[in-house]
């Protein structure tokens, strides 16, 4: 027999207990024509429902499709172990209960190929991002960063990336917004990104997504991350600190309103995020990007 071909595309899919979508999600996947060598790792969080069992069988009768179990730990966990067990040269991310349409992947590597940028993306059906752009075009990093600062292009999904960018990218512990930490890092790196308005990845925002986790310990991990990116930037692109606190100051106050019929059980974390404002309040008085009435919570919250 002879060697199998080179992989040059990975597809990471990181799954925990999402058995009402794994299916639609796979075949999604799966039916996919690409012109090159390419691989399925699924990366099973520690499953408690049928997904494991899904991905096993999948695993059976699809060649290209590669299955790793592990305990549960947060799906940046399962996003690492996901690129460590990848053989591409490139690497593209799809959450399990979402899907995508025919020419996702395609589309995404021949925007690579095509632009010299290290970094494709497409719209999203389903979520807020947003273009006014009507072909395929390059986004530059002065248009990029004011916009990814203002909530789009934050997920690792809907995106193609060379590999090689992950190299030196730090991938947090906390899960909520880790996407925010990861591509602020990335955008740093590469300071352009290919993109094709076609919404070719189909978000699912059903009540068990991490953006609608009552307020709980593990809420409080969204100010872990955006305080990261606010320190990130402050280093190394402080033209963009505004927008990082903007962010910043916006989650924590989000946090402290969420948590105010809690204070006794949040107590510590309540006064984190108030030392932050107090710390800060100054420069976010005069912060542009945020809201008055934002400027307003945040100073009263600081007192």
């Amino acid at each position: 027999m002879g060697q199998s071909p080179d992989i040059v595309l990975s597809v990471i899919i990181p799954v925990y207990n999402s058995e009402e979508w794994l299916v639609r999600c796979l075949d999604s996947v799966l039916s996919q024509v690409v012109p090159i060598p390419w691989e399925i790792i699924l990366i099973d969080d520690g499953s408690t429902d049928n997904s494991a069992g899904i991905c096993d069988n999948y695993a059976r009768s699809f060649a290209r499709l590669h299955v790793f179990h592990t305990i549960n730990q947060g799906a940046s966990f399962a996003r690492k172990m996901g690129i460590q067990k990848a053989r591409g040269e490139y690497i593209s991310f799809v959450d399990s209960d979402d899907f995508v349409k025919p020419g996702y992947l395609k589309t995404l590597y021949e925007l690579i190929k095509e632009s010299g940028s290290s970094i494709s993306a497409c719209a999203i059906d389903g979520s807020w991002e947003s273009t006014t752009s009507h072909s395929p075009r390059i986004l530059f990093y002065e248009e990029l960063m004011p916009r990814f600062f203002k909530y789009e292009y934050w997920g690792l999904v809907a995106k193609m990336f060379s590999r090689s960018l992950f190299e030196t990218i730090q991938i947090p512990r906390a899960t909520i917004s880790e996407d925010y930490y990861v591509m602020v890092q990335l955008f740093a790196k590469e300071k352009k990104m290919a993109f094709s308005p076609e919404a070719l990845y189909i978000y699912n925002c059903h009540s068990d997504s991490l953006s609608h986790t009552p307020i709980s310990n593990k809420a409080f991990e969204e100010f872990e991350n955006v305080k990261s990116v606010l320190d990130f930037t402050s280093a190394q692109m402080p033209e963009y600190r505004d927008y990082a606190l903007s962010n910043a100051t916006e989650t924590a106050v989000k946090l402290l309103l969420a948590s105010r019929n809690k204070k006794a059980e949040f107590h510590n974390q309540r006064k984190e995020l108030s030392s932050f404002l107090a710390e800060n309040r100054f420069e976010i008085i005069s912060c542009r990007p945020l809201l008055y009435k934002t400027r307003l919570l945040a100073f009263l919250h600081s007192l």
